[in-house]
């Protein structure tokens, strides 16, 4: 089977397919469908521009019906709206002890399904550390990683008087993992991890990036095993999620902006 297919009696022949691929590997034959250049198969991304952009569905890669695929269109929503979305967003460091329910967290970590990847290779692995006793149990292994650096004396004696100040109690903690040898798995858990962070705000959850569990992972081996990350992999990214206690009733103000236009 070729990579692309073409549905010839749908095929507008408008090239849109062509013009857009990322990698340039169709070309409109003359008077004709689109058809691929000889190294199309071992070159391509499989982003799937060339079938999300025919207005007919024409094409299908990789044999992908695209009459399965879900609807582009993009949403209607205000400016306002998405910019509220944002500025509301909190780091959220007081939960509630209430668990999320599984479906609502697998369908705000599916949304990182959709987040961009270098060179598509959407490499990253999710692990949700979904008992909030293992979470406490972290939390242990997290302050004797840390207890060496004078940066986190106080979270270090705040733990010994029961005060959780590495994953404030939260009832769930989000950790993404990949392997070392990929293009960037660093910046591709990041953008997914955040696309799950807003995710979580518009379902009403509180989230707060752990970067001190990802620290301390780096200096104590028993949290990767704890964890179960495979070798050869690292933990790139790593998030608190919960239902918040507290409501935020203002946007606090930031610092403007640095930008230089060339």
């Amino acid at each position: 089977m070729s990579l692309v297919q073409i549905d010839e009696t749908k095929c507008a022949r408008d090239g849109l397919c062509a013009r857009d691929c990322p990698m340039g590997l169709l070309e409109m034959a003359p008077g004709g469908p689109p058809r691929e250049i000889p190294e199309a198969e071992s070159t391509c991304l499989a982003c799937g521009h060339c079938a999300a952009i025919c207005p007919t569905g024409a094409l299908s890669l990789k044999g992908a019906d695209p009459e399965q695929m879900p609807d582009g269109v993009r949403p209607r929503l205000a400016p306002e709206e998405v910019e509220q979305l944002l500025r509301t967003r909190r780091s959220v460091r007081v939960y509630k002890k209430e668990p999320v329910p599984r479906d609502v967290l697998r369908r705000v970590i599916e949304s990182a399904r959709w987040a961009p990847t270098a060179t598509n290779r959407q490499g990253v692995n999710w692990l949700v550390v979904e008992d909030a006793e293992k979470v406490h149990r972290l939390a242990g292994m997290v302050v004797e990683g840390l207890r060496t650096i004078p940066y986190f004396t106080r979270a270090v004696q705040a733990w010994e008087e029961g005060q959780d100040m590495i994953l404030r109690g939260a009832p769930h903690v989000l950790v993404a993992h990949a392997a070392t040898d990929g293009f960037d798995p660093a910046i591709d858990s990041a953008i997914g991890m955040t696309y799950i962070e807003l995710a979580a705000h518009a379902h009403g959850l509180g989230t707060c990036w752990a970067g001190v569990l990802m620290a301390a992972a780096r200096l104590k081996r028993e949290i990767p095993k704890f964890l179960e990350i495979p070798e050869k992999h690292k933990i790139c990214a790593a998030m608190m999620i919960g239902y918040p206690e507290h409501e935020y009733k203002r946007i606090p103000a930031r610092n403007e902006l640095n930008v230089r236009l060339l």
